[in-house]
């Protein structure tokens, strides 16, 4: 209820100028919460029989007295020049027009909002609920539901329905693909625990296109669908554009040799790291037999390393022409090949780290052990407790000198163990960083805003969710002079919704993808104490 009127009479702008005509609409009346009296809301939807019950009419010629038919309400309207309430019954009772309040609202705007209805939800469902108290709830929830009817009767324009053609045919054509991707990748998930960027994105891609064909079969709200069409239009643009310049300057023989001499370059560049190592390091004076050792081994690796890509150069020649022709679904499909292809350019980097990792962790929990051991305390699984450890003799002696052997052992092979440990771990952090660079480029290509940004820029109803009532001046009354009591004239505008809230609401989980976000604590405590790998 607005103010202390007990009647409000909702009237769409669009009636303005209208021929004589029967009005249609809702009624509904309420208890007032503040001084217990009895307040109505009527809302007029439209004109004729489509919008509901006959409510009232347009009488432009007060000379001429029309029939009320069966109804509890009844109010009379003149629409030229402007709209102006004449009279009003209710239960066979004139109500004085100075208890009466009369809104003009634009039932387009309302109609075509997308937001108005989620910042003022109705929440009753019946239409004998009480909703004389919540005026704008009620006023949105008539006009939407009248106006879905309405485009429900319609047919699809052309361009809506070759649209819908596209999508269903792309969606044919994918179907195949999509169960063979989803196999692999759950494949890759349980077998190898490898998550896919490139099988990710593409089957997110797919899912994109579906939901794109749901809200157009459903003749839905078009922010979200417009969002994830105008997002991947771009996406596919850009890619193809990338795809015909690479091709116009390269070829994927190119392409793989260029991948081929990255490889080299890092393998070269490993080589030269371990030799160094293997010396003395920043001047670190290192144990020479262990530091040999471990370059030896971290050498052979590298050098199968080599075999592994001259065995697998059909492969990778493969994805070169993959990572070019990919573009059709979009650049960030690109992005995100290119990602996997980091991966498997450096899975000799993340092997280093992961052996080096378990080395110097295994080192970190002997001294632990051994430590506790020279002090004569031991540590019981079962209770998880520390606790004494009783004993004597000779062979308390011997293990008392095992223990201080072992100890020493562990302490001075520590620095370096630990050298390879950060070195490699420093190399796995420079991945994780490129890594999460590509998954963020990933991530942005697919929450292009640029549809949003254009409703905004040009004003659009469909981004409009808020709402305020202004009252209109004497002048738009002045034909009502000659009445003793006129209603208070209001008018409803709406504004647009700030852009964050536009875009948390278009905002879909299932079909964007999650901010890639570090998690700080989660690396410090694997830098730290390498329980956990990065």
């Amino acid at each position: 209820m607005l103010g202390c009127a007990a009647v409000t009479i909702l009237v769409p702008e669009q009636l303005c100028s209208e021929a004589d005509h029967l009005l249609s609409g809702s009624f509904t009346s309420s208890q007032a919460t503040y001084d217990g009296k009895i307040s109505h809301a009527v809302v007029i939807t439209g004109v004729g029989r489509e919008f509901g019950p006959h409510l009232g009419c347009i009488n432009n010629n007060r000379h001429h007295t029309r029939r009320k038919p069966e109804s509890s309400v009844w109010v009379e309207l003149k629409s030229h020049p402007h709209i102006a309430l004449l009279s009003v019954t209710m239960q066979d009772r004139n109500i004085p027009l100075s208890d009466v309040n009369l809104v003009i609202y634009s039932a387009t705007e309302i109609c075509q909002s997308e937001l108005i209805d989620k910042k003022f939800p109705c929440c009753y469902a019946g239409e004998s609920d009480h909703h004389a108290n919540d005026i704008v709830p009620y006023l949105i929830h008539c006009v939407q539901r009248d106006c879905s009817q309405q485009i429900h009767n319609e047919e699809k324009n052309m361009c809506d329905r070759f649209t819908l053609c596209v999508i269903n045919m792309i969606l044919v054509i994918s179907w195949l693909p999509k169960v063979s991707l989803q196999y692999i990748n759950s494949l890759l998930m349980s077998r190898l625990e490898y998550s896919s960027t490139a099988l990710r994105q593409i089957l997110l891609r797919i899912s994109q296109v579906e939901k794109i064909q749901e809200e157009m079969k459903e003749n839905r709200k078009i922010l979200i669908s417009g969002r994830l069409l105008a997002m991947i239009i771009m996406d596919v643009l850009a890619g193809v554009s990338i795809a015909c310049a690479i091709s116009s300057y390269a070829s994927v023989d190119d392409i793989y040799s260029s991948f081929r001499s990255c490889t080299k370059v890092v393998a070269e560049g490993v080589h030269v790291l371990l030799e160094w190592l293997s010396g003395a390091p920043a001047g670190l004076k290192l144990n020479q037999p262990l530091t040999k050792a471990l370059a030896s081994f971290f050498s052979y690796h590298v050098h199968l390393w080599r075999l592994y890509l001259e065995l697998a150069e059909p492969v990778l020649r493969w994805l070169a022409w993959v990572v070019v022709w990919v573009g059709a679904c979009g650049a960030s499909a690109q992005v995100a090949v290119l990602a996997d292809l980091l991966d498997l350019a450096t899975l000799h980097l993340y092997c280093f780290y992961v052996y080096a990792a378990r080395i110097h962790m295994l080192q970190i929990c002997v001294l632990e052990s051994q430590w506790r051991a020279f002090r004569g305390r031991k540590w019981n699984p079962l209770k998880q407790r520390v606790d004494g450890q009783e004993g004597g003799g000779s062979v308390d002696s011997l293990s008392r000198v095992l223990t201080t052997v072992l100890l020493t052992l562990s302490l001075f092979l520590l620095p370096t163990t630990t050298v390879y440990y950060l070195v490699f771990i420093m190399l796995r952090i420079v991945l994780n960083v490129s890594r999460g660079l590509l998954n963020l480029a990933v991530w942005l290509l697919n929450i292009n805003p640029v549809f949003i940004l254009l409703l905004s820029a040009i004003g659009s109803t469909r981004i409009k969710g808020d709402i305020y009532f202004a009252s209109v001046g004497e002048g738009a009354r002045g034909s009502l002079k000659h009445a003793p009591l006129t209603p208070l004239l209001l008018r409803l505008h709406t504004w647009s919704t700030p852009l964050n809230e536009i875009l948390s609401s278009t905002h879909i989980q299932d079909f964007f993808p999650v901010r890639p976000v570090p998690h700080w604590s989660y690396i410090l405590s694997s830098v730290m104490f390498g329980q956990d790998l990065l």
